[in-house]
Parts: C-alpha cells; sequence; structure tokens
C-alpha cells in the first residue's frame, strides 16, 4: 500500500499554531484600615455576583496533636452567628436559587455563595457575621466534629485507596507540616475541644487575614459602601499569631521505601513522590505540567 501526503498537509501538519490572547481580568483593589484585602471583579453580562472570603489559614496551622482542625473550623464557622440561628446563610443562599461551600487547603481556607446579584448585600452581611460574631458553643462544635468524622469515614475509611493520600503524605515530608492530613483523624478530632475552637479563631479569623473577591454584576460606588459599611468596624486580631511557618526538610540521602496495607484493597497501588523547588521557582510551571503528563 502507497501513501502520499500533499505539501498543503504537511504545511498544515508543521505550521505553528495560532496563538491564543486572552484578554486580563480587569480589577479593582484596595485595602481597609484594619487589613482587609478587598477584589472587586465587575462584569455585567451575568446576572449573578459571586462573594468570597479567603482567610490566610489552612491545614499546616493545625495545633500540634489536633490534625483536621482547620478543616474542622471551617465547618464551624459555616453555621451560626450572633444574628444568624444555626444553618441560616444555608437558607438565605439556597431559597434564591444560589449555591455556597468552603474548603480548606494547606495554607487557606475560603468560603463562597453564588447568588442573583440583588443578593449582593446579604451575602456580604453574612461573611462579616461569620468574620465578626460567630457562635462557637457547644451545640455547633459537637454538631461538626461529628459531620467531620463521619466525613472522615466516608472519604477515608470507606474507599478501597482512601487511606493513601495519608500514607503518602505523611511519608514524603519528615518535619513539614504538610505531612499532616488536612481531614484529620478520628482520635485527634475526638481529642479536640470546644476552648481549642475558640482559640483557634482569636488565633487566626480576623480582617487582617482575610480577603474579600466579589465578582459578578455590581456597581461599584455600592459594593464600595456595602464592604465599609459591614466590613469596616471590625477589628484586627487582637493577639495576631504570625502565619508564616518555618519548617524546612533535611536533605534526602536515599531512597525510602513504605508498604501499607489496608482491608478492603482489591488490588496493589503504587505511587512516587519526589521533593521539588518552592512554588516561587522558576522551573515550577514545567514541574506542574510534568506532574499532569
Amino acid at each position: 500500500m502507497l501513501a502520499s501526503v500533499s505539501p498543503a498537509a504537511l504545511h498544515a501538519q508543521t505550521a505553528r499554531p495560532a496563538e491564543i490572547k486572552v484578554p486580563p481580568v480587569k480589577f479593582n483593589e484596595r485595602v481597609l484600615a484594619n487589613g482587609l484585602r478587598v477584589i472587586a471583579i465587575r462584569d455585567t453580562t451575568t446576572p449573578n455576583v459571586t462573594v468570597q472570603v479567603w482567610y490566610d489559614v489552612g491545614s499546616k496551622h493545625d495545633p500540634e496533636g489536633r490534625s483536621g482542625f482547620a478543616h474542622l473550623f471551617e465547618h464551624i464557622l459555616s453555621r451560626k452567628t450572633q444574628n444568624m440561628p444555626y444553618n441560616m446563610i444555608n437558607r438565605l443562599t439556597e431559597n434564591v436559587g444560589g449555591v455556597r461551600n468552603a474548603s480548606t487547603w494547606f495554607d487557606r481556607t475560603n468560603y463562597y455563595e453564588i447568588v442573583p446579584a440583588q443578593y449582593l448585600e446579604t451575602m456580604i452581611w453574612t461573611h462579616a457575621e461569620r468574620m465578626a460574631r460567630p457562635v462557637v458553643d457547644k451545640e455547633v462544635f459537637e454538631t461538626e466534629r461529628n459531620v467531620v468524622k463521619e466525613e472522615f469515614r466516608q472519604r477515608v475509611l470507606a474507599p478501597p485507596y482512601g487511606r493513601f493520600r495519608l500514607v503518602k503524605d505523611e511519608n514524603s515530608y519528615d518535619t513539614m507540616p504538610n505531612r499532616r492530613s488536612g481531614i484529620g483523624s478520628l482520635e485527634q478530632l475526638d481529642a479536640a475541644t470546644l476552648e481549642d475552637a475558640r482559640a483557634f479563631h482569636e488565633a487566626y479569623y480576623g480582617p487582617d487575614t482575610a480577603t474579600l473577591i466579589v465578582s459578578g454584576n455590581f456597581d461599584s460606588a455600592r459594593l464600595d459602601a456595602l464592604v465599609d459599611r459591614y466590613f469596616g468596624a471590625i477589628p484586627r486580631r487582637a493577639n495576631p499569631i504570625p502565619l508564616a511557618i518555618r519548617a524546612t526538610e533535611k536533605p534526602r540521602t536515599s531512597p525510602r521505601t513504605v508498604t501499607a496495607y489496608a482491608p478492603n484493597v482489591p488490588l496493589p497501588l503504587v505511587a512516587s513522590t519526589w521533593r521539588i523547588p518552592g512554588s516561587t521557582h522558576p522551573d515550577m510551571p514545567a514541574e506542574r505540567i510534568a506532574s499532569i503528563t
């Protein structure tokens, strides 16, 4: 069988693909006197607004012997304030056709809602309530701890490879806080106390550790007025704890092999991990591409 390729086809195969031009996202940024960073991204093509608050606190700040605590507190802060009864934040969002969620990672925790634009003020108010006037009482603490424990059972114990992430992280680091599980353990969650939760909020949650991001269809002047009204009087943390954690890993001089077993695993799973440069290293973009290819 013979095959031929026309010059035009060869040119099509070797021609450099057209450059994709993405217009920059336009935004306004300001910082309130109390340290709250505000980013506003106006988009009049949508009928909605997204309101997010990102806190510079994550699982790397979990107290010693309290792994999973930042994640537990994410649940606590989503539930009740002095002016919002239990789960009112869910009703305020869902009853207008909106969605909301929250998540915790190593170095941040975020809370967000997407709602029709006319409910912007309500969402701004709810975030200010959670920042300044959360209720951290026995009801909220014990209820949310049980929720997180059930989440651990569903995500870690029940799936065949649910324990894999825990084993991988624990053995990829020796001293870095990244070795601790973000979801914690049943034993350490049981050991947590109501006083721990209150101390965690006092130490890490305040306008000076937060970034408010609003995107969608809104009037810029009105947004500024709402932010000033609801967030402007919230004080900075009274006894701030530094957010930076200066931990280093000793160099590895030989490979490390770890074998772990679980009762509900049908087939072996093999994984390799390598230590790579920090996130600001110029090689990191290439490292990220390599990790997904």
